[in-house]
């Protein structure tokens, strides 16, 4: 008989159609999102980081961790040849829309958040004691066609101008009509 080896043990999960191409956040704490991270060379992938609010006490908006994430996306994009199409900073997490090959973007997430944390709590000259600095896993979600693209980049957009002083609405989800869409982009 034959030995299966560990990458093929992950295929065995069942994974609810809704999910197939989400992955981290909160899902890991459900059955939904214990699968094997989809990825994908083609298509883009929205990548969002949340961080732990007590660990990050005065935000991502902050200007040195403002700095801080802005220059580790810059440098690890570039070393890792991964295209950052858009990105927001929010206090308490991080959108991305990115594109790239599979191991390029794994290490990218992995190098992104572990260089942030550890310049943020100083791990390099100390143990850290405190609270993780990231609340979950990384949540990525593979884009498949134009019209989740749009979606997606509009939010991705949204999020950057309520950020910068837009006034937040609850029913932003359900739909921005013509003339909101226009201005988000001027």
């Amino acid at each position: 008989m034959m030995k299966q080896s560990k990458q093929q043990t992950f295929s065995g999960f069942k994974v609810h159609w809704k999910h197939r191409h989400c992955h981290g956040g909160i899902l890991r704490k459900s059955s939904k999102g214990r699968g094997a991270r989809p990825l994908s060379s083609k298509d883009p992938l929205h990548i969002v980081f949340k961080v732990n609010k007590t660990a990050v006490k005065k935000g991502l908006r902050q200007p040195r961790n403002f700095s801080l994430m802005n220059s580790l996306l810059k440098k690890y994009s570039w070393k890792f040849g991964v295209k950052i199409e858009q990105f927001s900073v929010q206090t308490d997490h991080v959108h991305l829309l990115v594109r790239g090959k599979r191991i390029q973007l794994q290490s990218f997430f992995r190098v992104v958040a572990g260089q942030f944390a550890q310049v943020l709590t100083d791990t390099f000259s100390r143990k850290h004691e405190g609270d993780k600095v990231w609340m979950y896993r990384p949540f990525s979600r593979v884009i498949k066609g134009y019209k989740a693209y749009r979606i997606v980049r509009d939010y991705v957009r949204l999020n950057e101008r309520e950020a910068l002083g837009r006034p937040y609405s609850k029913t932003r989800l359900r739909g921005l009509s013509l003339e909101q869409l226009q201005e988000l982009w001027v």
